[in-house]
């Protein structure tokens, strides 16, 4: 073999190892987006829920208050990391035990 063949076998290797890597990365990428995107309506519901929370008089008693915080609870399981679902759990405790100055500064 001559040196243009090594050379044409080499830019071959090179072009078929950039195109998977190329596809990983682009793959890794779709996937954080993604998982911002969820993140985002995971934050807006707890948005939601601390405005119920700070301008009810009695949260608790609200009707849409328990849907909101399952649903809220449930993305935040799914979409945010271990110190946000700790404060949301946190914050569950005292939403069971009533205690809704406790709710209020859990959520912050």
């Amino acid at each position: 073999m001559e040196t243009k063949d090594w050379i044409t076998i080499i830019t071959v290797i090179a072009a078929i190892a950039g195109w998977f890597i190329n596809g990983v990365l682009n793959r890794r990428n779709e996937i954080a987006k993604k998982r911002l995107d969820y993140g985002v309506n995971a934050l807006l519901l707890y948005v939601k829920v601390k405005l119920l929370i700070d301008f009810n008089p009695a949260p608790f008693t609200d009707p849409s208050f328990l849907p909101l915080l399952q649903e809220t609870r449930l993305n935040f399981q799914l979409y945010c990391d271990r110190n946000e679902i700790a404060q949301l759990e946190n914050f569950i405790q005292c939403v069971e035990q009533q205690n809704v100055q406790g709710a209020k500064d859990a959520l912050g």
